[in-house]
């Protein structure tokens, strides 16, 4: 199982020339099974709202599609993610990064990253 960091699932979908090679394989091969982060539905509302994602109004009015297409399923962000990610003792203040490495950790699954700077959650991030 991958978990796809929310660049790595607009990448996928709408820019895959932006996918490292391996990250592109990954996601390609039928027997890997993708998983978004509901933390990543979240994030791209959010910055489609406030301008910062103009180009995303077709991954927010067709979300489940886009997600089907690139047959990957939501993870829901349960008790235990959120106060992982409300505890980690770690100054990164990003609360979607904080959601997706609880989430990677607690369930023990690589995360799909170009993001360097989440490997100061010890996580398995691969990019």
């Amino acid at each position: 199982m991958l978990l796809l960091d929310t660049h790595v699932l607009l990448w996928a979908a709408m820019e895959p020339d932006k996918l490292s090679v391996p990250a592109r394989k990954l996601l390609e091969h039928p027997e890997n099974d993708l998983l978004v982060s509901a933390a990543s539905a979240w994030e791209i509302a959010t910055k489609f709202r406030l301008g910062k994602l103009s180009h995303a109004k077709k991954m927010v009015n067709h979300y489940g599609q886009v997600l089907a297409r690139l047959g990957a399923k939501t993870l829901a962000i349960t008790d235990a993610h959120a106060l992982q990610a409300g505890s980690w003792p770690i100054s990164h203040r990003d609360p979607f990064d904080r959601v997706l490495t609880a989430q990677s950790c607690l369930e023990n699954i690589s995360l799909v990253s170009a993001d360097t700077i989440l490997d100061e959650f010890g996580i398995e991030r691969i990019w």
